[in-house]
């Protein structure tokens, strides 16, 4: 099958490397420096993915490049390319905010992201482009030579803040959503299979009824996120499957996950999944008792409502100083962040858009 890419970024030297790559793979290309220029190419042309720079000016040479141009360059190609299957690989070049900046595209609609400059070795801009045109799932190692190795199932150990894969975290405490979606995920039958849910069950199961959507969005984003960690933490490839089956009988953990409590977490495993890690490193870790001020300005939060300072002293009766130093644990363990000014922002939980 002959593909053909669009390539969006303002970056000549960008471009040319981008296409030297699609040009080695075989695939045709078209470039646009602007999203006008995008615009022009998408009403003419039709494409087998597309490679978009977020960075990008709304036409060459007038008016400075923003990450909102190429946000909603991103959505007129979601929305013009109806039901048709044509990926968008986003290619950032943002540093450490570039993970994040990725993911949150991939939750608009984009396949994948990978960021700039790109890798020679590992996960490079083929590999990206062969998963996304499998499918999102991504394509077995022996097949594009990738030193990734395939992901065989692991323990999936359950902290008080956080939730880890084969010893990397793939949830922290701040999203208490998910957190109640796997808690009931890992409930067992007699026969020692997990429990599978249809998603009106699990939205009960969770506390939200007739909220399917909700689940079904969730565990979307938190199986892009996982695939990502094994592959950005451990260099496992994984597919969406892999953790939380869906289909047949329900949602359901694949029988290869070992769901466990953390502090049951033997020493032999935490040597071979930590590193150097210990069990004591950890336990200590997760000993910080949550009181309850903390637990309900979590779960306010989850809610969707805004705190400050006076609602937890409103709430609990406590004092000004009582209610920071419950907001800065918070904040000191990653869990929620303060947006806007001292007089008017709010606390909202950590890794969560507006």
């Amino acid at each position: 099958m002959a593909y053909k890419a669009l390539i969006v970024d303002d970056d000549p030297n960008v471009r040319d490397e981008v296409g030297e790559i699609l040009d080695s793979m075989g695939h045709e290309h078209d470039d646009a420096a602007c999203q006008e220029e995008a615009h022009e190419l998408l009403a003419g042309n039709q494409y087998s993915y597309h490679l978009l720079d977020l960075e990008i000016p709304v036409r060459t040479g007038r008016g400075l490049p923003r990450i909102q141009n190429g946000e909603n360059l991103l959505g007129e190609i979601l929305r013009q390319r109806g039901t048709r299957k044509e990926p968008v690989i986003v290619i950032t070049g943002h540093g450490k905010e570039g993970p994040d900046l990725g993911v949150r595209m991939m939750r608009l609609g984009a396949a994948d992201y990978i960021n700039k400059p790109f890798p020679s070795t590992g996960r490079t801009l083929d590999i990206a482009i062969r998963e996304a045109l499998a499918g999102g799932k991504h394509v077995a190692a022996d097949r594009i030579d990738s030193p990734y190795k395939p992901f065989k199932g692991g323990e999936l150990v359950f902290f008080k803040y956080r939730v880890e894969l084969c010893g990397v975290k793939i949830c922290g405490g701040g999203n208490l959503f998910i957190r109640r979606i796997l808690n009931a995920l890992k409930q067992k039958r007699s026969n020692g299979k997990y429990v599978a849910y249809s998603g009106h069950e699990l939205a009960a199961e969770v506390g939200c009824p007739a909220e399917v959507n909700r689940i079904a969005g969730a565990i979307r984003d938190f199986r892009r996120d996982t695939m990502h960690v094994l592959l950005d933490e451990l260099k496992l490839q994984s597919n969406t499957q892999d953790v939380i089956q869906s289909g047949g009988p329900g949602y359901r953990f694949n029988e290869w996950i070992v769901a466990m409590k953390g502090d049951k977490l033997s020493a032999g495993a935490a040597g071979a999944d930590r590193g150097s890690a210990s069990v004591t490193d950890v336990a200590s870790e997760e000993t910080v008792a949550e009181n309850q001020r903390q637990e309900w300005i979590l779960k306010e939060l989850e809610g969707g409502t805004e705190v400050r300072i006076g609602a937890v002293v409103a709430h609990f009766k406590c004092s000004t100083a009582t209610a920071k130093r419950d907001l800065a644990a918070l904040r000191s363990r990653g869990l929620i962040v303060f947006e806007g000014t001292a007089r008017t922002g709010c606390y909202r939980l950590a890794g969560v858009g507006r």
